[in-house]
């Protein structure tokens, strides 16, 4: 590194800038399938201030710089650059302030989702975006995050109101605000809600707030064929039955879950779970609703339950997919690629994944947030095995085309980081030059997380 750069970031944070390899091996990847690349250091500031000093000083010295929140990106987003630095937001962690009145709070950008909510349960509220990880909350706005609840609170586009910026040239800037809606000017809190790091980085956040429903009731239901189970989710949406929470389990998925999580009276079948917010009386009637809907698709064994421990079991088993198909093999990697298409696609675009997973002899298990047309596959493979990831990425290849074709999107959560750079020219291919114009504008030395969306 260069001497005057170092010795600027030392006079600036102190020991709160190391170089050491072992903290630079924690900050060099998340949780994705690329091997590790450890930055040159790793800066810890304490402030927004400090944030906007770092960015000037890389800014000079043309250093670029990788924005590192909790680290649970899947695609490849907080990589490190072996030339440049990681910048740790970790001590961000406040929550500014909460206006439960008018459903909305301010958190700093290493707030993380469980964190919040904790802090919010005995004040009537809660923040419903829940991808499963405990991810921060910037770095669920920088990848748009969405998750299980999507379907009815929507994805983290739906529920920023506005943010606190560090651009690359160390400018502070405010977006939004507190209103629930406005029409002043172009909407920039919407320009960095999926930038991934590539424009600046995200410090505060405003965001909505939803009251703590009355009643929470989940319900389980199993099907004969996956295609059932798709059709089920299908028509509950289009019949508008409330719904807070619809996830789809296929049955490789289901026999994985049963095993790592120790669930009972479970059957190894195609699987669908619910969720249902609301009062009382609105969620009996949406669950018969549903078990109407799901008996008249052969569903059978539908259950529900009121139960807290019981609810909660459920949706950690949910939550805990990505690790038991990685159990499933000591060092192996899982491959995690996600697609949405429109919902009455849905059942084609997984039928095919499921045929090409056969096809290629892949352990690949299936599930989705099938309320919205959103599925993921987690594909376990041998990192050292070449022809493995040669397969894996004709399977992904394969799978990106017919989403495409099924008016579908690359990423519906994941966002593109690293490995769905080649993907995102597919999907985009008469609006990418503007992308690059926009990112060439705010960043024209390009320090801001570079390779990253797109070369």
């Amino acid at each position: 590194m260069d001497k005057d750069f170092v010795d600027e970031l030392n006079e600036l944070l102190g020991d709160r800038f190391s170089d050491s390899e072992s903290v630079r091996s924690n900050y060099s990847k998340g949780e994705d399938i690329f091997d590790p690349v450890l930055p040159l250091g790793v800066a810890f500031p304490n402030t927004t201030e400090e944030i906007s000093e770092i960015l000037k000083i890389c800014n000079n010295f043309k250093i670029p710089v990788v924005p590192f929140g909790a680290g649970t990106s899947l695609e490849g987003q907080v990589v490190g650059i072996k030339e440049g630095i990681s910048i740790s937001l970790e001590n961000l962690n406040k929550i500014i302030e909460v206006n439960k009145d008018d459903f909305d709070c301010r958190v700093q950008a290493s707030v993380t989702r469980i964190q919040l909510n904790n802090y919010l349960k005995d004040q009537g509220v809660f923040f419903p975006i829940d991808p499963g990880a405990d991810a921060s909350i910037g770095g669920m706005c920088a990848t748009s995050a969405s998750g299980t609840m999507a379907v009815r609170y929507g994805t983290m586009r739906t529920n920023v109101l506005g943010f606190t910026i560090v651009l690359p040239t160390g400018e502070i800037i405010k977006t939004g605000g507190r209103s629930k809606k406005t029409s002043s000017g172009y909407n920039l809190t919407g320009l960095f809600i999926g930038s991934e790091g590539t424009l600046g980085i995200i410090t505060e956040i405003q965001l909505r707030l939803n009251p703590i429903p009355e009643s929470i009731i989940s319900g389980i239901c199993h099907f004969k064929s996956l295609d059932d189970a798709v059709n089920s989710a299908k028509e509950i949406i289009q019949f508008g039955v409330p719904i807070a929470r619809i996830e789809l389990l296929n049955a490789d998925q289901m026999e994985i879950s049963i095993n790592f999580s120790n669930l009972s009276d479970l059957q190894v079948s195609p699987t669908l779970f619910f969720e249902f917010h609301g009062t009382e009386k609105g969620n009996i009637e949406s669950i018969e609703n549903c078990k109407e809907i799901s008996e008249g698709n052969d569903g059978f064994k539908f259950k529900w339950s009121k139960d807290f421990k019981e609810r909660n079991k459920l949706w950690k088993a949910r939550h805990d997919v990505y690790w038991s198909v990685k159990a499933l093999k000591a060092n192996a990697r899982v491959y995690a690629t996600d697609a949405c298409v429109p919902i009455t696609n849905l059942a084609e675009c997984i039928r095919f994944a499921e045929k090409e997973i056969q096809d290629l002899s892949l352990k690949a298990p299936i599930i989705g947030h099938v309320g919205d047309g959103n599925f993921h596959v987690t594909v376990l493979y041998d990192p050292q095995n070449k022809e493995d990831f040669k397969i894996i990425r004709n399977f992904s290849d394969k799978l990106v085309k017919k989403t495409l074709d099924l008016g579908g999107t690359v990423t519906g959560e994941h966002g593109i980081g690293l490995n769905k750079k080649e993907y995102l020219l597919l999907e985009h291919p008469t609006s990418l030059n503007l992308m690059k114009s926009l990112k060439k504008t705010i960043d024209p030395n390009n320090i801001m997380n570079p390779g990253k969306i797109f070369d």
